[in-house]
């Protein structure tokens, strides 16, 4: 004869429903965020030192073709008066505040992935006049 073997239960220990969280503690606790999200994100600051635009119009657009499918931001339109050290320096900032890579083909600017509006937002705040281009 065989043994029986123990088996462990199939019905649930707790009701289907119950909330885990009932037995936490909330004084003291808001049940709304103090500040919206649009007060929460800081603006982009720049030191005097770092502002290398005057006003000048950059375009920033999405580009997709001819990368594999990737996406890119580009910025081009920049003025002629800049040196490799500008650009270098423009470029490292950026790539640091955005946390992605990017490099310079063709005298514009390429950024991984779809940054337009922060890109724009560090334009702005460099002293230029950034400019949404394409579609």
């Amino acid at each position: 004869m065989t043994k029986k073997k123990n088996r462990l239960p199939t019905e649930p220990v707790q009701a289907f429903g119950t909330n885990p969280f009932d037995d936490l503690e909330t004084d003291g606790l808001s049940s709304l965020p103090s500040r919206s999200l649009d007060e929460v994100s800081p603006k982009i600051k720049v030191s005097e030192s770092e502002c290398l635009g005057k006003g000048e119009r950059l375009e920033v657009r999405r580009e997709k073709s001819g990368r594999g499918g990737k996406t890119v931001t580009t910025v081009r339109g920049f003025p002629s008066r800049f040196t490799q050290n500008d650009f270098k320096r423009m470029l490292k900032g950026l790539k640091s505040r955005l946390g992605t890579g990017g490099g310079w083909r063709d005298d514009q600017m390429e950024i991984q992935g779809d940054q337009r509006e922060i890109v724009c937002d560090w334009l702005s705040a460099m002293g230029f006049e950034p400019v949404l281009a394409g579609g």
